[in-house]
């Protein structure tokens, strides 16, 4: 599936350049796909793979965009992490949450 970036279509919708927007749901989340003319491109990360969201969140995301209208097809989606677990993370602020108080 082609791609397009977040600020190209953040021009499309300021140039009601859109005719409807799908969340399609993905292994681990929901990309959203936009149709603009007769192009059909989902939204892309900044390195160029497909952008996952959950779908409270892409459902914010189409509304901030002035897109209060959208299809949801589920048939792809699979129960998932969007982002790969973090287990540094994780024990560094299981160590914040032991340590006293300094105050």
């Amino acid at each position: 599936m082609d791609t397009i970036k977040e600020a190209t279509l953040r021009e499309l919708a300021e140039a009601q350049s859109i005719r409807s927007a799908i969340v399609l749901g993905r292994p681990g989340g929901y990309a959203i796909s936009v149709r603009y003319g007769m192009t059909e491109r989902a939204l892309a990360t900044s390195r160029g793979g497909l952008r996952l969201f959950t779908l409270d969140a892409a459902s914010r995301f189409l509304r901030e965009l002035g897109l209060s209208r959208f299809e949801v097809d589920v048939s792809g989606y699979e129960p998932g992490r969007i982002r790969k677990a973090r287990p540094d993370r994780a024990s560094a602020l299981a160590l914040t949450r032991r340590q006293p108080s300094l105050l």
